[in-house]
């Protein structure tokens, strides 16, 4: 029996406090090794979309979370199970590697724009690894890091870590440079078997808090009503 509880931000709204590190240790991840091995070969296909100034590099969905609506940005290939075909289409070395690797739930590349900051926020869940593997960034962490829960760390290029993603998090680019990162979730191995409900019920909250994002109707609703209303949405979303 999985000992470790399934969290999700939007229908517990509140700040997690759970017994997982706010890094995780991934050394011996197979997949952190994967990652790093093909860096180049991931950041030449982001360079080609960013030359092109492809269309579906597209703000980041909940644009109250950055400095202005456009500061971040993000291509997506996978969310949360739902796999965007035509990005996919034009970034396949990168997909093949991705593929190489269990358990993902969702992945894509995300560009933040010089002197941008994204607020302190609570992430989705607890149940992934949610890994940055760095693609550019120059800079020590004074100046371009992230923080989550009490601990700092910066970027560096060629190299991946992973965090929890349900502890309050933030970043900053104080830098004149973009940041460019490859983002990762990995399910974690206590929720394998989950995968599919997962999604699911990740996906209800997203649509709630897309809907809901610049108004606070939903998180004043009671923690009993917001979860039967994710409950029901799930239903009918995609795994």
């Amino acid at each position: 029996m999985n000992s470790v509880k399934a969290w999700f931000s939007f229908v517990e709204n509140g700040n997690y406090k759970g017994s997982e590190p706010y890094f995780f240790n991934i050394l011996e991840k197979p997949w952190k090794k994967t990652l790093e091995d093909n860096y180049l070969v991931i950041l030449k296909e982001l360079e080609e979309l960013v030359h092109q100034q492809n269309k579906n590099i597209v703000p980041y969905f909940n644009q109250t979370l950055a400095s202005s609506p456009t500061a971040w940005s993000v291509f997506p290939l996978i969310f949360w199970g739902a796999v965007y075909s035509d990005n996919c289409s034009q970034v396949k070395e990168t997909i093949k590697i991705i593929n190489q690797i269990p358990g993902v739930l969702s992945c894509g590349f995300s560009i933040l724009k010089p002197n941008t900051f994204i607020k302190p926020h609570d992430g989705d869940s607890n149940v992934m690894y949610r890994c940055h593997l760095t693609l550019r960034s120059s800079g020590g962490i004074d100046e371009i890091g992230m923080r989550v829960g009490t601990e700092t760390i910066t970027w560096h290029n060629g190299k991946a870590f992973a965090f929890c993603d349900a502890y309050n998090h933030e970043v900053w680019n104080k830098t004149e440079e973009e940041r460019w990162i490859l983002i990762i979730d990995v399910l974690r191995e206590e929720f394998l078997e989950e995968k599919v409900k997962i999604c699911k019920y990740v996906n209800a909250t997203l649509w709630w808090q897309l809907k809901f994002q610049k108004n606070y109707f939903f998180k004043h609703l009671p923690r009993w009503s917001r979860r039967w209303l994710i409950a029901v949405t799930a239903i009918f979303m995609k795994g």
